[in-house]
């Protein structure tokens, strides 16, 4: 099936302009046209673009981009540099993921403070609460971040 650029554009949520620069900049190469001279994105494409937003969301350059697309398309030559490639990418979400979850549960440890603070009229009462009155998972992370504190 071919699709227009209008079509990739609603159906992935990129602007037309985006798909017309990822072409120039060369991560869609070999875009057919019709008689009309309008572009017509197949299978291929979709894959391709599929990656591309993947790989943009997951934080890489247009720059980053383009070498992982002239890898692949080079074939199995390359299949070593592109797995490569691939394996540092996973390796940097995957801290990412790890900075981002402990982040996530020092801003879960605030918003409880702020919301327990609410119902007690003062952010003091909530410090000064005994352990047993915290929430488990709250209270772990409350002991991680002082002794963390501590440690530096």
């Amino acid at each position: 099936m071919a699709y227009s650029i209008g079509q990739l554009s609603k159906k992935f949520h990129i602007a037309a302009s985006a798909l017309r620069y990822y072409e120039k900049e060369g991560l869609l190469p070999g875009i057919k046209r019709n008689k009309a001279g309008i572009r017509e994105f197949g299978q291929k494409e979709v894959e391709s673009l599929i990656l591309i937003d993947c790989l943009k969301q997951s934080g890489l350059s247009i720059k980053e981009i383009s070498v992982l697309v002239n890898l692949i398309q080079q074939g199995d030559s390359t299949v070593n540099e592109c797995n490569e490639f691939l394996d540092g990418v996973v390796a940097n979400l995957e801290s990412q993921i790890k900075h981002l979850k402990h982040n996530l549960k020092v801003l879960r440890y605030e918003q409880w403070r702020y919301r327990k603070a609410v119902e007690l009229g003062s952010i003091r009462l909530v410090n000064e609460l005994p352990n047993s009155q915290i929430p488990k998972k709250i209270r772990k992370t409350r002991e991680k971040l002082i002794k963390s504190k501590s440690e530096e």
